[in-house]
């Protein structure tokens, strides 16, 4: 069974709704799509074409704003040759989502599985819970490779995300648990309010919240063992020390009883 490659017809116009385009889908040609105001069917947005790897979707959105892409996807893989919109790989449970260019805002929002990987830019709210949601990212894996916007990881339970360059505002914000790894270093208010977690960065924000204490350096094994899994699958940050597993940590947000960390690399 080959895979579907899907050209956008038109790239002008308002954003095209990609929710329940998923890979081994059946009838996918008569699924209907929102565009703007519109519903359409999807043979009439975009040219069905055979081909790729086996049950494999590739989009090509030739400047088409595709939001949604993977959203809920639970196994297969997606292939975006291009940039995404909003809501890329929102609520994904597996599979694997390769976006050759940036994402919107909500990349991965509330992901519990699978893959996603971005060779650009991510937006705001990375990993992050939907609007008016309690819960972020409970699992999978995220890695992005350029930067990304304000909240990474905001209210993170699970998984891991890997930020090749700079992470804005609030990364890492009412974190519970999960693993934040960012290569260029953060905004303002990293940590704030996090109760459990690791941030591994390359050196010292300019300020923390003020509920961190200073809980001195140690060797970290745990940190050889993520950058020897990141570093395989080709997302250990640039800005890191390819060796070394000492550490300063800071513990905290002690403000809202939490005992998370932001571990300071210094790669000795």
């Amino acid at each position: 069974m080959t895979g579907l490659i899907l050209t956008a017809r038109d790239p002008a116009g308002p954003p095209i709704d990609m929710t329940g385009v998923l890979p081994g889908r059946d009838g996918l040609a008569d699924l209907p799509l929102l565009r703007g105001r519109e519903r359409r069917r999807l043979a009439d947005l975009f040219t069905v074409a055979d081909g790729g790897p086996d049950g494999a979707l590739i989009l090509r959105p030739g400047g088409a704003v595709l939001d949604g892409v993977g959203a809920g996807m639970t196994a297969g893989e997606i292939l975006v040759e291009g940039d995404c919109g909003a809501y890329a790989g929102r609520g994904m449970r597996g599979g694997t989502l390769i976006v050759e260019g940036s994402c919107g805002a909500y990349a991965a929002a509330e992901m519990a599985g699978g893959r996603v990987r971005i060779a650009g830019d991510a937006g705001d709210f990375l990993g992050a819970p939907l609007a008016g949601s309690p819960r972020g990212m409970t699992g999978g894996s995220v890695v992005v490779g350029g930067n990304a916007g304000d909240r990474v990881g905001e209210r993170m339970r699970r998984g891991v995300i890997s930020v090749q360059g700079q992470a804005g505002a609030l990364c890492g914000a009412r974190m519970i648990a999960g693993t934040i790894v960012v290569g260029g270093g953060c905004g303002a208010g990293v940590g704030l309010a996090m109760r459990r977690g690791s941030i591994l960065l390359p050196r010292a924000p300019a300020a923390l919240p003020a509920g961190f204490a200073d809980g001195g350096e140690h060797d970290w094994l745990f940190v050889e063992l993520l950058r020897r899994d990141l570093t395989a699958a080709g997302a250990w940050p640039a800005g890191f020390a390819a060796e070394g597993i000492r550490a300063c940590r800071l513990l905290g947000d002690r403000s809202a009883g939490g005992i998370g960390e932001v571990l300071i690399l210094s790669g000795v």
